[in-house]
Protein backbone atom coordinates (compact mmCIF):
# COMPACT_ATOMS: atom_id res chain seq x y z
CA UNK A 1 0.00 0.00 0.00
CA UNK A 2 1.51 3.33 -1.00
CA UNK A 3 1.44 6.53 1.04
CA UNK A 4 -1.45 8.07 -0.92
CA UNK A 5 -3.65 4.99 -0.41
CA UNK A 6 -2.85 5.00 3.29
CA UNK A 7 -3.70 8.70 3.55
CA UNK A 8 -7.00 8.22 1.67
CA UNK A 9 -8.01 5.33 3.94
CA UNK A 10 -7.07 7.30 7.04
CA UNK A 11 -9.13 10.30 5.93
CA UNK A 12 -12.08 8.08 5.00
CA UNK A 13 -11.94 6.49 8.45
CA UNK A 14 -11.84 9.94 10.06
CA UNK A 15 -14.82 11.17 8.06
CA UNK A 16 -16.77 8.01 8.92
CA UNK A 17 -15.97 8.49 12.59
CA UNK A 18 -17.09 12.12 12.38
CA UNK A 19 -20.40 11.11 10.79
CA UNK A 20 -20.95 8.50 13.50
CA UNK A 21 -20.09 11.03 16.18
CA UNK A 22 -22.60 13.53 14.76
CA UNK A 23 -25.28 10.84 14.88
CA UNK A 24 -24.40 9.95 18.48
CA UNK A 25 -24.34 13.63 19.44
CA UNK A 26 -27.87 14.13 18.09
CA UNK A 27 -29.01 10.99 19.87
CA UNK A 28 -27.44 12.21 23.13
CA UNK A 29 -29.19 15.58 22.84
CA UNK A 30 -32.52 13.89 22.10
CA UNK A 31 -32.06 11.67 25.18
CA UNK A 32 -31.32 14.72 27.35
CA UNK A 33 -34.52 16.39 26.11
CA UNK A 34 -36.53 13.20 26.74
CA UNK A 35 -35.22 13.06 30.33
CA UNK A 36 -36.09 16.72 30.84
CA UNK A 37 -32.48 17.73 31.48
CA UNK A 38 -32.39 20.03 28.49
CA UNK A 39 -34.99 21.91 26.46
CA UNK A 40 -35.26 21.25 22.75
CA UNK A 41 -33.89 24.76 22.11
CA UNK A 42 -30.87 24.06 24.33
CA UNK A 43 -30.35 20.71 22.65
CA UNK A 44 -30.47 22.34 19.22
CA UNK A 45 -27.96 25.00 20.27
CA UNK A 46 -25.74 22.35 21.86
CA UNK A 47 -25.72 20.23 18.69
CA UNK A 48 -25.07 23.32 16.53
CA UNK A 49 -22.20 24.49 18.74
CA UNK A 50 -20.50 21.11 18.86
CA UNK A 51 -21.03 20.60 15.12
CA UNK A 52 -19.50 24.01 14.38
CA UNK A 53 -16.47 23.19 16.53
CA UNK A 54 -16.15 19.82 14.77
CA UNK A 55 -16.31 21.55 11.36
CA UNK A 56 -13.62 24.01 12.46
CA UNK A 57 -11.42 21.15 13.62
CA UNK A 58 -12.04 19.29 10.38
CA UNK A 59 -10.88 22.31 8.36
CA UNK A 60 -7.81 22.61 10.56
CA UNK A 61 -6.96 18.95 10.03
CA UNK A 62 -7.55 19.21 6.29
CA UNK A 63 -5.22 22.21 6.06
CA UNK A 64 -2.58 20.38 8.10
CA UNK A 65 -2.86 17.34 5.81
CA UNK A 66 -2.51 19.60 2.73
CA UNK A 67 0.60 21.21 4.19
CA UNK A 68 2.12 17.84 5.10
CA UNK A 69 1.38 16.41 1.65
CA UNK A 70 2.89 19.47 0.00
CA UNK A 71 6.03 19.16 2.13
CA UNK A 72 6.26 15.45 1.40
CA UNK A 73 5.87 15.99 -2.35
CA UNK A 74 8.52 18.70 -2.29
CA UNK A 75 10.90 16.37 -0.45
CA UNK A 76 10.58 13.73 -3.16
CA UNK A 77 10.98 16.34 -5.88
CA UNK A 78 7.41 16.39 -7.18
CA UNK A 79 6.07 19.66 -8.53
CA UNK A 80 2.72 21.07 -7.46
CA UNK A 81 0.07 21.21 -10.17
CA UNK A 82 -0.06 25.03 -10.13
CA UNK A 83 3.70 25.16 -10.78
CA UNK A 84 3.46 22.61 -13.60
CA UNK A 85 0.56 24.52 -15.17
CA UNK A 86 2.49 27.81 -14.99
CA UNK A 87 5.50 26.16 -16.65
CA UNK A 88 3.30 24.66 -19.37
CA UNK A 89 1.87 28.12 -20.10
CA UNK A 90 5.36 29.59 -20.33
CA UNK A 91 6.44 26.81 -22.69
CA UNK A 92 3.37 27.33 -24.88
CA UNK A 93 4.10 31.07 -25.04
CA UNK A 94 7.72 30.41 -26.03
CA UNK A 95 6.66 27.89 -28.65
CA UNK A 96 4.23 30.42 -30.04
CA UNK A 97 6.98 33.05 -30.22
CA UNK A 98 9.24 30.55 -31.99
CA UNK A 99 6.48 29.59 -34.41
CA UNK A 100 6.34 25.93 -33.41
CA UNK A 101 2.96 24.48 -34.48
CA UNK A 102 0.93 23.16 -31.55
CA UNK A 103 0.61 19.64 -33.02
CA UNK A 104 4.39 19.39 -33.49
CA UNK A 105 5.02 20.67 -29.96
CA UNK A 106 2.62 18.10 -28.49
CA UNK A 107 4.28 15.27 -30.46
CA UNK A 108 7.71 16.36 -29.21
CA UNK A 109 6.42 16.64 -25.63
CA UNK A 110 5.07 13.08 -25.84
CA UNK A 111 8.41 11.78 -27.08
CA UNK A 112 10.27 13.55 -24.25
CA UNK A 113 7.90 12.21 -21.57
CA UNK A 114 8.31 8.59 -22.65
Amino acid sequence: MNMMDLLKKTLAFGMGAAALSAEKLKQFADDMVARGEMTSEEAGKFVDDVSKRADDEKRTVQEWVREQMSKMLQQVGAAESARVEALEQRIAALEERLGVPAAEAKAEAGAVGE
